[in-house]
C-alpha cells in the first residue's frame, strides 16, 4: 500500500497544537476501502498519556473512558 500524492502515509504520529489543550500528538492509521474511488478511513488515537489527559480534560470525560468520534 503506497501513499497517493498529496495524502499523508499509511500510518503515524502528527502533532498538532490546541489553543485551550497545548501540544497533542495523535498516532493514526490510514486504511484503504475496498472500492476502486481511493476512499480511506484515518483512525486518529492518543500517541501518548500526556495527549490521552489532555483529551479527556477537552471533553470532560473520565480517565481511560471509550470514546467515539464521527466525521
Amino acid at each position: 500500500m503506497g501513499s497517493l500524492p498529496g495524502l499523508p502515509r499509511s500510518h503515524g504520529v502528527e502533532r498538532l497544537v490546541h489553543p485551550g489543550a497545548g501540544e497533542l500528538r495523535l498516532a493514526y492509521e490510514s486504511l484503504e476501502l475496498a472500492a476502486d474511488d481511493d476512499q480511506r478511513l484515518v483512525v486518529h488515537l492518543p500517541a501518548d498519556d500526556a495527549t490521552s489527559a489532555a483529551l479527556d480534560r477537552l471533553t470532560g470525560r473520565r480517565p481511560g473512558a471509550l470514546r467515539a468520534v464521527a466525521g
